[in-house]
C-alpha cells in the first residue's frame, strides 16, 4: 500500500461528499498515482528521489497499515463532534 493509495481510501470513506462525483475523486488519485510509479530513487528531480527512497522502500511497506490506521484514527476524532466541542470548551476555559 502506497501512500496515495492511504489517502484515497481515507477520502473514499470520509470525504467523499466534497467531490462531485467518484470520478473526480478517481482521475485526481490517478494523477498522484503516475507520480508514485514515475519517482524512482535514481531519477534527476530531487523530489522524486526523496518521495522514492522514503516512500517506496520496504520499510515504508511494513509500517503502511500502521500509518493507514494512526492517520484513519486522527480523520476520526477530528471529525467527531463531542472532540471538537471539548477543545472549544478548553479553549474557552484557557481566555477565562
Amino acid at each position: 500500500m502506497n501512500l496515495f493509495k492511504i489517502f484515497h481510501r481515507l477520502y473514499m470513506e470520509y470525504f467523499s461528499w466534497a467531490f462531485d462525483s467518484e470520478f473526480d475523486l478517481d482521475r485526481t488519485f490517478n494523477d498522484l498515482q503516475s507520480f508514485h510509479t514515475k519517482a524512482l530513487p535514481d531519477s534527476q528531480n530531487k523530489g522524486e528521489q526523496l518521495y522514492a527512497k522514503i516512500f517506496k522502500s520496504n520499510a515504508f511497506y511494513l509500517f503502511s497499515p500502521v500509518v493507514f490506521i494512526w492517520l484513519r484514527y486522527q480523520v476520526m476524532k477530528f471529525s467527531s463532534a463531542e472532540y471538537l466541542q471539548s477543545l472549544i470548551n478548553k479553549s474557552i476555559e484557557n481566555e477565562d
